[in-house]
Formats: structure tokens, C-alpha cells, sequence
């Protein structure tokens, strides 16, 4: 773990990119930062989102730095490249701007393309810049970024095969809950969330965008198995993507359900959870490890990267018994059906 400056007042910067899969333990490493030593203050650079905005406004010990809406390169589109261009120019010298106001003693990065120009900014200043990894295989950003500096921080012991040349230092992902969120009353939070406490509860986290495939492939398998209407109830993560109503859905199915997009106090469906389906972010992954709860893991996978592949193969090597992989090309509401079969006998 990286050194912290105790018993002296100081700045540090952070950056992550737009998802709560970089952001949350970006603020959960910040907090760690803020218990050893009160006096610091802490900057988060992040991409303007709305969804960044609605997670950091829950956690008052972080000053909130948004120069610009900045997102991700756009791949398929090359035209948008000469204005992806200029925003990314003009956010390095808003970032080189607000980093000599700021003067931090060093900026951590979580990853994201956010990262780049911030970090780019920072040694152009001579501000120590520190890269933090949260996948198996590094992102663009941190592979990139990690010609900056001589080590990376790394959630996984294979990380290193990566990145070459590079000292990888070995830290535990920051997950945002205690020993304290385990402890609970399952009978209040049933009744809270009106669900019954006769049925199986499947929790389907999508991340905080959501996965319309997860969503879909649930609809589908409900639809063509009724049966597990009466045997199941469901807590849905749907993300802010899918314009479905998936509320009315289960209404009409007459199946107790919560269905949300973000939600800060997670851990209470985590331990209302008897399975959980879920994409394979890292972060999802060491939550649901945290918890211990039985996963189908559906990783996500495009033409540009596979790394939630490798995340999850990397974890089932540990705790073969907690999850259970399904490849995208091979999910589907057949396939969903029978592994929910066996896992809730």
C-alpha cells in the first residue's frame, strides 16, 4: 500500500473514470486516506456524469471536481474523433489549470480515459502520480499511464504479466463495506423492501449502467418458465439504459420485487441475496466474494476488451464453489433456467 502522509495537513488528488465501477473504490480508498490522517482534503476528478454527481454527492468527505464532460474514445464512430480530440485537450489544461491551484502532494488513479489527461497534467506539473488497478488485465489508461511510473498497484497477482518492466505491489480491493454489514435483521429488511420471506430472492446486478442482456434474458426465462414465478422474488438492478418497465413487469406477474438503478446501501440487498446474477466487474465480484453469496457470472465482452473474463476466471480459482460462469454467447433464458434449477434446490 502506498505511503500516507500522517500528522501533517495536505492534498490529494484523485481521478476516475465514468462508472461506479472505478468511482466507488476510488472514494473508498480516499475515505481509508481521510481515517489516518482528519486533516487532509481530498479532490476526485470524475467525468461530469450524472451518476458520478448522484454517488458523490453521499459522501461529504470529498471535494467534487468536474472541469468537463469527457468520455470514453469513440470507437465506432470515427468521425467524433477531431471533437474527442479538442474536449481531451481542453480537459489536460483544465486539469493542469486546477492541479497548480490545488498543489496535491500526489493524484491516484482508479483508471478510466478520464485518467489520462489528469495524470498527463500532473507530471507535466511534477506532481507524483500513483495508478491503481482494479482488473486482471489493465485498461488502456493504466498501460498507458504506467510509462509514467515505476509501479502499479494491483488488486491481482497475475496483473504483473502485463505490465512488464513495472514493480506491481499487491493491495486489497477497497470494498466499501465493513464487518459491521453483516450483521443484520433479515425480517425488518424483508418487510422494508416489502418482499416475502417464503420465497428465494435472486438479486441481478447489472452494474451502474445496467446490462440489457441480464434484463432481457430475465424477462424471457419468467415468461417462458412460470413456474419460477412462484418460487422466486426478485431485487433488480436495471441500470439507466434499459427504458423498460420492469416494476410494472413483475407487478404483473405478481412477483415481489425492488427494482433500482443506483442504490448507496447495497449491502442490504447483498444479505437478502440467495443468488445473485451479475456481470463481472471486479468490484461486483469482491462484493458478492464479500458476502459470500452463490453467483452466476455472465462477463461482459465486446471487440475492444474481454477483461471481466479474466476477472472472474482468476477468482473462480479461489472460490470455485461461489461462481459459476456463463459466457455472453451462451446466455440465454435456457440457460439461465436450468442453472437456477440446480442452484436453488
Amino acid at each position: 500500500m502506498s505511503s500516507v502522509f500522517l500528522n501533517a495537513a495536505f492534498t490529494i488528488c484523485f481521478v476516475a473514470g465514468k462508472s461506479g465501477g472505478h468511482l466507488l473504490p476510488c472514494i473508498t480508498q480516499a475515505q481509508q486516506i481521510l481515517n489516518q490522517n482528519p486533516q487532509a482534503t481530498l479532490y476526485v476528478f470524475t467525468s461530469g456524469s450524472e451518476l458520478d454527481k448522484k454517488i458523490l454527492q453521499k459522501y461529504n468527505h470529498i471535494q467534487e471536481y468536474t472541469p468537463t464532460t469527457l468520455d470514453n474514445p469513440p470507437y465506432d464512430q470515427p468521425w467524433l474523433y477531431p471533437w474527442f480530440a479538442f474536449k481531451t485537450c481542453w480537459y489536460f489544461l483544465k486539469s493542469c489549470y486546477k492541479l497548480y491551484q490545488l498543489k496535491p502532494a500526489k493524484v491516484i488513479s482508479f483508471g478510466g480515459f478520464i485518467c489520462i489527461p489528469t495524470c498527463l497534467a500532473a507530471t507535466v506539473l511534477g506532481i507524483p502520480v500513483e495508478l491503481y488497478e482494479l482488473n486482471v488485465e489493465p485498461g488502456k489508461a493504466t498501460k498507458l499511464l504506467s510509462k509514467l511510473t515505476k509501479k502499479v498497484y494491483t488488486c491481482f497477482d497475475s496483473t504483473a504479466q502485463y505490465l512488464p518492466n513495472i514493480e506491481c505491489v499487491h493491495f486489497n480491493y477497497p470494498v466499501r463495506f465493513t464487518q459491521k454489514d453483516l450483521v443484520f435483521d433479515r425480517f425488518a429488511l424483508l418487510k422494508k423492501f416489502q418482499l416475502n420471506p417464503h420465497k428465494k430472492t435472486m438479486l441481478i446486478l447489472g452494474g451502474s449502467q445496467g446490462s440489457i442482456l441480464l434484463n432481457q434474458t430475465v424477462k424471457e426465462m419468467l415468461e417462458k418458465h412460470p413456474e419460477m414465478i412462484h418460487n422466486l422474488q426478485i431485487i433488480h438492478q436495471t441500470g439507466t439504459s434499459d427504458p423498460y418497465d420492469y416494476t410494472s413487469f413483475y407487478s404483473n406477474l405478481g412477483m415481489p420485487s425492488v427494482v433500482f438503478g443506483f442504490y448507496d446501501k447495497l449491502a442490504d440487498f447483498y444479505n437478502l441475496a440467495d443468488i445473485i446474477i451479475s456481470r463481472a466487474g471486479a468490484g461486483s465480484l469482491f462484493e458478492i466474494n464479500f458476502f459470500n453469496k452463490p453467483c452466476i457470472v455472465i462477463p461482459h465482452e465486446t471487440a475492444q476488451t474481454n477483461h471481466q473474463i479474466k476477472n472472474v476466471l482468476e477468482l473462480t480459482k479461489e472460490f470455485p464453489d461461489q461462481f459459476k460462469i456463463i459466457k455472453q454467447s451462451d446466455f440465454n433464458q435456457n440457460a439461465l433456467f436450468e442453472f437456477l434449477k440446480k442452484a436453488l434446490k
